[in-house]
């Protein structure tokens, strides 16, 4: 993302009206799903072949602060009343040509997928709240995308997430995000506080980043 820090008949209506596209920027226009196999001819040239227990919804697409846009593929799984329990999404996403910026983070604590290192980090957070903070952004977008569908979120989730820029340039990235509900681990967040450290939250984190793992291969 650029900060280096988602009903049929009426609700289709609905969500043409919430995710309509944002201005071109091609990081993600030839991209796409077949038989959970997402392929990438460019920005960058990869396959993404996702775990068979995963149901692959559709792609939000979205723009940040005018400058980039990107697409979301957003595989789920979910019980049969559709509430979410877990969640893979790939991100591509470009800045757009009329911006001069580029991904400038670097790769730290870097993990191998295919043939290029990712960086790579492992979060408890809230999502509403970060919603609040940020409404319109990726998150916003993605839930009202999942609501529109009939899913529900849990607000209170684990992440891991994979990023690196995806050309030469660094004018495009691709981001690799796993979720799951903190409640599926028996905790709340007012069980872990933010900056401390304790078992629990180390064994959540290299569970759910063992889980994300096993979740995808990708072939580059």
């Amino acid at each position: 993302m650029y900060d280096p820090r988602i009903r049929i008949g009426i609700g289709c209506l609905i969500a043409v009206a919430l995710f309509s596209a944002p201005p071109e920027n091609d990081a993600a226009q030839a991209s796409r799903v077949e038989n959970k196999i997402f392929v990438s001819p460019d920005n960058p040239k990869i396959r993404v072949s996702v775990d068979n227990k995963f149901q692959y919804i559709g792609d939000v697409r979205f723009t940040v602060d005018n400058v980039a846009a990107g697409s979301r593929y957003v595989f789920l799984r979910a019980t049969p009343g559709k509430h979410v329990q877990q969640m893979f999404i790939i991100q591509q996403e470009g800045f757009l040509a009329t911006s001069s910026d580029t991904y400038k983070y670097s790769i730290t604590n870097p993990a191998k997928l295919g043939r290029f290192e990712y960086r790579h980090s492992a979060d408890f957070y809230d999502n509403d709240a970060e919603i609040r903070g940020a409404p319109g952004k990726e998150g916003d977008i993605t839930k009202r995308f999942l609501e529109a569908l009939g899913y529900t979120l849990e607000p209170e989730l684990v992440m891991s997430r994979f990023a690196r820029p995806a050309d030469s340039q660094h004018k495009y990235e691709i981001i690799f995000f796993c979720y799951e509900n903190l409640s599926n681990y028996g905790h709340k967040l007012a069980d872990l506080p933010e900056r401390s450290s304790s078992p629990a939250k180390r064994a959540i984190k290299e569970k759910v980043d063992g889980n994300c793992r096993n979740a995808f291969q990708v072939t580059d």
